[in-house]
């Protein structure tokens, strides 16, 4: 996860972040990056609520092993191991420690309100994160991108 302004977001800001949700209280974020599109898009605020067991499906908050906050769904849970991946991504993040996990995704925000921890939104979101990719590609082998002259 990265600052409004494309940067990664400071230590401290992550801290507080993980803080506000240990405690309970619920915090909204505006994503920036591509990893999750097309369902969340760059600049989308979601919000987040303190993880209690993270299911398949869920877009989480999680804290990768250099620190760095991503939102991104579960795909895999194995015993404490919790394997997360963008939408947009050919591979997975991880494997986290359950502990990396810091929150759970309940609602898409904006002109349309969408609540994201439900079996509905789930499931279009691991066929969207299974499919995008490899369509993705096969778009990309049939129309390349044309060499620009330096």
């Amino acid at each position: 996860m990265t600052s409004p302004h494309g940067r990664s977001m400071p230590a401290a800001t992550a801290e507080i972040i993980a803080s506000l949700l240990r405690e309970g209280l619920d915090v909204r974020l505006r994503l920036s990056g591509w990893s999750m599109k097309p369902l969340v898009r760059s600049g989308s605020m979601i919000r987040f609520e303190g993880c209690g067991e993270p299911a398949v499906g869920d877009v989480v908050l999680a804290r990768l092993p250099n620190d760095a906050l991503v939102a991104h769904r579960v795909v895999v849970l194995d015993g404490d191991r919790v394997w997360t991946k963008g939408d947009a991504c050919r591979v997975p993040d991880g494997p986290l420690t359950r502990e990396n996990i810091l929150g759970r995704a309940v609602r898409l925000e904006g002109a349309i309100s969408l609540p994201l921890a439900n079996v509905w939104m789930r499931t279009l979101g691991l066929v969207v994160n299974r499919l995008y990719p490899r369509l993705v590609l096969i778009y990309r082998g049939l129309f390349p991108r044309e060499e620009s002259a330096s």
